[in-house]
Formats: C-alpha cells, sequence, structure tokens
C-alpha cells in the first residue's frame, strides 16, 4: 500500500489495460487521473501536477519518449515509469535516456513488481536534509543525467531482509550497484561498478538492474532459465548491453549462495579481491563477446565478500542466512 494516497497519472491508450491498472493503482490506495493520449496526459500533469506518471511508450503524437523528455522538461522532479509492450534493450535504453525512472513490460504477470516500483519512485526523502542537494540537482539534471542516478546511488539500503537471508553491503562510490534475487532456496547476489565518467553510465546502471527482470519471470516458468547458471546470466547482460549500443564499460560479479550444501558458483566480469575471482574472470561487461568462466567453490557463512573495481569503487559485501 502507498503511503499519502498519491497521485498517480496514468497515461494509457489500451483501454482493457487502462482499467486494469486504475483498479490495482486504486487498491493500492492511489488516486488516478487517467489519459488516453500524450497531449491530454501534458494539460492533467499541468492541471493537476501528479506524484507520479505511468506512461505507455507507443503513444500517438506526442510519442511515449516525446512525452517523458517533455514532462521531464517541464517538472524535472516528476517521476515517470514507462509502460510498454516493447522489450528491445534499445526500446529500453531509449525511455531511459529520455529519462524514465524505470520500465515495466506488458503483459503484466507479476503485479507485486508494478506496486514496488511504484512505491520506489515515490520513495519521499526528508526535504530538511536534501533541500539545497535538491536545488542543485534540479539544475543539472537538465544537463547531466548522471547527477540523477547519482541520488538513486546514495539511497541504495545497506542492509536489508530477503525471504531468510540478511543481506549488507558497503561501498566507496556511488556508482556500484548491488541486487539480490531468492531462486528457491539459493540466492543470486549481483554486485555491479560503473565508470563514473562515462555519460552512458546513469542509463546502464538503470538498464543493468532492469536486466534480471525478464530471466526471472522466465525463471519461474522454465527450469532451464539463465538464471541457473551465473555464467549463462553474465553472458546474457552482456549480450543485451551490447543490443542496446551502449559502449560504457561494467565490472561484474554474479555469485549464487546455496545455504543448504554451503556453497557458491561465482562468474566474474572485472571485479577483483581474491584468488578465487581472479581465476574465473573474463574480463569487463561492454567491450564486446564475452565467454563466463564458471566457478564453484565451498564456503561458510556468514559469507564476506571484499570487491574491487577497476574504477575504484570497493564494495563489502555480506550474506547469511537467517535460523530457520
Amino acid at each position: 500500500m502507498f503511503d499519502g494516497s498519491p497521485k498517480v497519472l496514468l497515461i494509457e491508450d489500451d483501454p482493457v489495460f487502462r482499467q486494469l491498472m486504475v483498479a490495482y493503482l486504486e487498491l493500492w490506495g492511489a488516486r488516478v487521473l487517467e489519459a488516453d493520449n500524450g497531449a491530454e496526459g501534458l494539460l492533467l500533469a499541468e492541471q493537476y501536477r501528479p506524484d507520479l506518471v505511468l506512461s505507455e511508450l507507443l503513444l500517438p503524437a506526442p510519442a511515449g519518449q516525446e512525452l517523458i523528455g517533455e514532462l521531464k522538461r517541464r517538472y524535472p522532479w516528476l517521476p515517470v515509469i514507462a509502460v510498454s509492450g516493447l522489450q528491445k534493450m534499445a526500446d529500453v535504453a531509449r525511455a531511459l535516456r529520455a529519462g524514465a525512472e524505470d520500465y515495466l513490460i506488458k503483459p503484466v504477470r507479476n503485479w507485486k513488481v508494478v506496486e514496488h516500483a511504484i512505491a520506489a519512485c515515490l520513495c519521499p526523502q526528508p526535504a530538511a536534509e536534501l533541500a539545497e542537494l535538491a536545488g542543485h540537482l534540479a539544475f543539472y539534471r537538465r544537463r547531466d543525467v548522471a547527477a540523477t542516478r547519482l541520488v538513486q546511488g546514495w539511497r541504495q539500503q545497506p542492509e536489508r531482509l530477503l525471504d531468510g537471508w540478511r543481506l549488507s553491503c558497503r561501498q566507496n562510490s556511488p556508482w556500484v550497484l548491488t541486487e539480490y534475487l531468492r531462486l528457491e532456496q539459493d540466492l543470486l547476489l549481483l554486485v555491479a561498478e560503473f565508470d563514473p565518467l562515462h555519460s552512458d553510465t546513469p542509463v546502464m546502471m538503470t538498464l543493468v538492474a532492469f536486466l534480471l527482470h525478464e530471466p526471472l519471470r522466465r525463471h519461474r516458468d522454465n527450469p532451464d532459465s539463465p538464471l541457473l547458471s551465473p555464467a549463462r546470466t553474465l553472458e546474457y547482460i552482456n549480450q543485451l548491453i551490447l543490443d542496446a549500443g551502449l559502449d560504457a564499460r561494467v565490472n561484474l560479479v554474479l555469485v549464487r549462495l546455496n545455504a543448504g550444501l554451503g556453497t557458491l558458483e561465482a562468474a566474474n566480469g572485472g571485479m577483483a579481491g581474491c584468488d578465487w575471482l581472479d581465476l574465473c574472470n573474463a574480463g569487463p561487461l561492454g567491450g564486446g563477446q564475452l565467454v563466463a568462466c564458471p566457478h564453484r567453490q565451498r564456503c561458510s557463512f556468514p559469507l564476506r565478500l571484499s570487491l574491487r573495481g577497476g574504477f575504484g569503487g570497493e564494495i563489502e559485501v555480506t550474506a547469511s542466512p537467517l535460523p530457520g
């Protein structure tokens, strides 16, 4: 459930999907404004100043990406989530470049994912502490998309609980992304470090976080999904980065933990920190075709990983199963 009955502007030209989305939004506590085209959406945004916009990409003029860009130009702090049946990484990258905070794929099979994505964009920031920073970033956001991702990096939760696991991450750089997925009894850990000086980095950070969504959906329906193998998942992520036409490099490691067997399986794309990471290092992602080197070994819990990226990032990750 959302706090404070936020106003959500839904711009969607499919009446059936729009009706379904409205039902879920109202169930979660939102007040919904509806538009079936971009021009009406811009008018409603001006009249009612929503807290968040959900916009279909395949709209008549102004088209979805143009609409997102115009909303961001007029209201720099208004979060926008793109919703579309387009699944090519180039389409995702264009929406993110236009200013979208997230990208949701239709048809929606897991409405909890939608709820969590909206809640994350609506998460309030303490105004007193961030008032001056907000003023600066409102200026830079119009000129440097990296500033928006910088805020998200600072807001990463250092500690969290996830379905029977306690996880923590400490880092010295906002250009680090950590993601955790529960796979039955196992835990998949992703740690990625990005180039702070590359103009594609903000898009790349959001894209990498998004790239696990589709394999996770396939994993739930298909026991032979790429997520079962960190090496296959690493190659999958690298290929989609290349397909999106982004030339920034990413240092990324995937570790699958099995608490029952006391084992880890890993694939490394550019991270350092211990001997076994060096042994399976296939090099940074995004530079060309990549062949991952799978590695498997025994481990004990809590597992503590000290990682170093090629751009100066230092990351300390701890994972331990909760008593059962």
